[in-house]
Order: C-alpha cells, then sequence, then structure tokens
C-alpha cells in the first residue's frame, strides 16, 4: 500500500497533468485485458490445487493455460489500440506497447502466488512483490530528485512506463525461482535449478515435457463461468477510463490525471478485501464438509471485510483533501469553479465500502460453483455501468463516471447479498457463532448495531482530527495513529471474533 501511494506521488511529481492523464488511461485500459488474461484461473488454481493429487501436473496445465490466454489477450489490446482512430495521435498506443509487460509478466508470476498460498509459503510472495514493486518506484525516485518535474516531454513519459515493465519482470524471475524451490513443482522439472536467468529458462522448459492437453482443456471449461464473470467485473470498474478518452477527446488527459490517479488509490481499497478472501480461499476448500466451522469461518470474514471495509472508506472520505494532497500535489485538489482529485475520492469512497460487501459476496459464489446466477449479475451491471458512463462522462466527466460506480455497487450490492443470503446452509450457524447471542437473529443485529456504532463514533473521531491534518507529517503520523485506533475499536467491540 505505501509502495504504491509513493508510486502515485512520484508519478504526479514527475509528469505534467496531461502526462498522467495518459499514463493513468493506458493502465487502465490494459487493465480490462488484464483481467480477460487472468480468466478466472487465479480463484481456479487455488480450489484445484488445494484438492488436486497430482499438484504438479496440475500446475503445469494451469500455467500454460494462463500463458496462452495471456499472449491471446494483451495481442489483442495491442492491435485494438493502435486500430482505433480515436487514439491516433495520442500518446496512448505507444505506452500501451510499452506497459503491456507488466500485465504480461505479473499475470505468469500470479500462477506462483498460487503455489505459495496452497503451500503456506506467503512470505515468498511479500519478498517477490516488494522487490519487485520498489525497483520500480526507487526508478522515479532517482529522476524525481534528479530533476524530472512536470514534465510533458514524450520520452519521460515512456521511461517512468518502462519502470514498471522492469518491476514486473523482476517478480516474475523471483517468484519462479522461489516456487521452484518448494515441494509442490518438484515434479513438475527435470532437474534441480540452478540460480539464475538461464535456470528460469531451463526449468520453464522442462515442464514441456509434463504438459497434459487434456488437463489443459478441463481447467478451460472450469475457469470460463469465472474468466467471464471476473471480465464483467472489470467492466464495471474499469472501462470508464477508458470511455473517458473515447467520449472526451478533447480533455480526458485531464479528467484522467484527476480521476485515474484517485482510482489508483481507490484501487487498494478495492484490492485489500480481494487479498483478504484469496487467502482465505484455500481454508475455505479445507473446510469444506464441516459446516459448522465453514459458517463459522464465513461470519468472521464477513464482519472482518465490512469492518475493514468501513475504515477505508470513512477515511478516505473525512480526510479526502489531505490524502489527495499528501499524494499528489496542491493542483489537483478542487478550487471553487473546478472539481478535482479529492472530490473524486469522496465520492469513490462509498464505492470502496460497498465493494467490500461484491467481493464478499462473489468469492462465496464462486467457492459455490453458484457461477450461472454470478454471471447474470455481473453482466447487467456491466451494461448498466457502460450505459450510464456513456450518458454521464460526456456532460459530467470524471464525476459522472465516479457516480456511475456508486450506482452500480449499490445494485451489486443488493443482488449479490440476496443471491447469497439466500443460500442454503451459508448463514445457518450456531448461537455460539455470536459469542452466546440467544439467537442468529437477535445475533445479526446485535452485530449490525456494533458495525454502525463504530461508524459513527470512527467518524467522529476522524472530523475531529481533520484541523490536525496540517501537512504530510502530520497526516501520515495521524494516518497511523487512526488505523490503531480503528483496530482497538474493532477488537473492543468485538466485531470480529477472537478465532
Amino acid at each position: 500500500m505505501l509502495i504504491g501511494i509513493l508510486s502515485i506521488k512520484f508519478v504526479t511529481t514527475a509528469l505534467s497533468k496531461s502526462m498522467v492523464g495518459n499514463y493513468q488511461t493506458v493502465y487502465s485500459y490494459l487493465q480490462i485485458f488484464g483481467i480477460l488474461a487472468d480468466f478466472g484461473l487465479y480463484a481456479i488454481a487455488i480450489r484445484e490445487l488445494s484438492t488436486a493429487k497430482d499438484k504438479a501436473k496440475t500446475f503445469v496445465s494451469l500455467f500454460f493455460l494462463r500463458a496462452f490466454i495471456t499472449v491471446l489477450s494483451l495481442g489483442s489490446a495491442l492491435a485494438l489500440v493502435w486500430a482505433l482512430p480515436v487514439f491516433s495521435g495520442t500518446p496512448l498506443p505507444i505506452g500501451v506497447s510499452i506497459a503491456a509487460l507488466v500485465p504480461f509478466f505479473t499475470l505468469l508470476a500470479g500462477m506462483f502466488r498460487v503455489v505459495f498460498q496452497v503451500s503456506y509459503k506467503m512470505q515468498y510472495v511479500f519478498i517477490s512483490e516488494v522487490i519487485g514493486k520498489i525497483l520500480p518506484v526507487t526508478l522515479m525516485a532517482i529522476v524525481v530528485f534528479t530533476g524530472m518535474r512536470g514534465s510533458e516531454n514524450i520520452e519521460h513519459y515512456k521511461l517512468i512506463l518502462a519502470f514498471g515493465s522492469i518491476g514486473s519482470i523482476t517478480l516474475f524471475i523471483l517468484s519462479f525461482w522461489f516456487a521452484s524451490r518448494l515441494p509442490l513443482l518438484s515434479k513438475a522439472k527435470n532437474s534441480d535449478l540452478d540460480n539464475g536467468l538461464l535456470s528460469v529458462c531451463t526449468g520453464l522448459s522442462g515442464w514441456f515435457a509434463k504438459f497434459d492437453k487434456q488437463e489443459f482443456g478441463r481447467l478451460l471449461r472450469l475457469s470460463a463461468p469465472f474468466g467471464f464473470a471476473f471480465l464483467m467485473t472489470t467492466i464495471y470498474r474499469q472501462s470508464d477510463v477508458t470511455l473517458m478518452a473515447i467520449l472526451r477527446p478533447n480533455d480526458y488527459d485531464i479528467q484522467n490525471a484527476y480521476y485515474g490517479t484517485v482510482l489508483r488509490l481507490a484501487d487498494v481499497g478495492f484490492l485489500i478485501p480481494t487479498f483478504i478472501l484469496n487467502s482465505a480461499l484455500p481454508m475455505m476448500s479445507n473446510l469444506e464438509g464441516k459446516k459448522e466451522e465453514l459458517n463459522q469461518f464465513v461470519h468472521t470474514l464477513l464482519y472482518s471485510l465490512l469492518s475493514l471495509g468501513l475504515i477505508i472508506s470513512l477515511t478516505s472520505y473525512f480526510w479526502a483533501r489531505p490524502i489527495v494532497r499528501l499524494i499528489t500535489r496542491e493542483s489537483y485538489l478542487s478550487t471553487p469553479v473546478l472539481a478535482g482529485s479529492d472530490t473524486a475520492l469522496e465520492l469513490l469512497s462509498f464505492s470502496m465500502f460497498l465493494s467490500s460487501i461484491v467481493t464478499f459476496c462473489f468469492y462465496i459464489l464462486l467457492t459455490r460453483r453458484s457461477w450461472r446466477r454470478l454471471l447474470v449479475v455481473m453482466t447487467v451491471a456491466s451494461v448498466i455501468s457502460v450505459g450510464l458512463n456513456i450518458v454521464l462522462i460526456p456532460m459530467l466527466g470524471f464525476v459522472g463516471a465516479a457516480l456511475t460506480s456508486i450506482i452500480v455497487h449499490i445494485v451489486l450490492s443488493i443482488s449479490l447479498s440476496t443471491i447469497v443470503f439466500g443460500l442454503p446452509g451459508v448463514f445457518s450457524v450456531s448461537k455460539a457463532t455470536f459469542h452466546g447471542a440467544t439467537s442468529n437473529t437477535f445475533a445479526r443485529l446485535v452485530q449490525f448495531a456494533k458495525l454502525v456504532a463504530f461508524g459513527v463514533i470512527y467518524s467522529f473521531l476522524l472530523v475531529w482530527t481533520v484541523p490536525l491534518l496540517s501537512g504530510p507529517i502530520t497526516t501520515v503520523l495521524m494516518g497511523g495513529v487512526m488505523m490503531c485506533v480503528a483496530g482497538g475499536l474493532v477488537w473492543g467491540m468485538k466485531l470480529v471474533s477472537s478465532e
């Protein structure tokens, strides 16, 4: 999270608003195709590897399936961005060509993350991703501190994008190096690997002998419904920035500078629930058939996500202006006549909370294999999102995109919650789940009341601390204090059980 914030800070410092807008548009555009390339394989891989008898064989098929779909998807992204007349003469085609290496190597590295999760070796994920993210941020810091400020130079724009590609390549190499030494993959290699880049190539070539076409096809069929669902998720979450470039060609770069920058920050709020749920998937798979334990785990997971969602969204709303000032420049703030990035963050804060509910329901339906209803809801949400953006973006710019995000998340929260809470056995747990409450219904009301009370108390504290945020140092220090206070409140009010 800290590395991501530093990245935003250095990008907005190094490049002009126009170039920042193009930078954000490039990554939002690629994210659509990146999710298509994922094709639901990450979630499927965790489930399949957790239960597979021949884990090495299953992993090899998953890896090559991921590589095949990734090449196909990103190849389409490159062809489309160069072919569309609306992007001709803009910095977008060359930017996409450079930055396409980021999702390519990140997605391949994601397969090794699955190995680490299933093997309960998440420390390797931490090491690989931290180094992979620190490297480009360090390179950005060097160019900023050596004099690159608010640059309009297209070569500087290319350079900043290239730093991200270097980081993703590093992430892939490290992930492979660590994963190749775990027992799960020892049978997927022809021989033990030596250190260095050559070993990566040697190890990958050795896997071709283990490739199973039938397993490849089975996994493709299995992931297809979820791949489509993930694609629909990306359309309603990420298409607005690309649509901005299409619908407002005269000022898309400035609009996306304000909106896209905050969207990258909001992605942290969106992604934290995803990370938690991805980590929880192996446990949920292992608890399959243990109804009581599984349901208790699901309840704990739900209130953990709701509490976390409240903390993120309330902080983003009440501290929007200090946060934007911290991660960007003063020129990104709203004025009496012009909405800025702080306005975008205030609006997106509502979506960030609702996203906790949406993501929770998404993964519950995924694990229960209720993909048909999931597909229907996600498709409807995507259609609504695109339709509203087409109407609102030309009129309101990024404000219209943010309002669309809120509306779509409301629709999704209601629709998916209705489906999930109606699933047999999902929330039929014992009294003990809620610390000895007399009934499940009463217990739910008590937990909900606690959640509301927490929100009220935390909101009051945030409002009270706003005048204290006079600069970057006080904002960072108070942010740390408030995170500790929020954690203490969650624990003290027993919003999350000790289990």
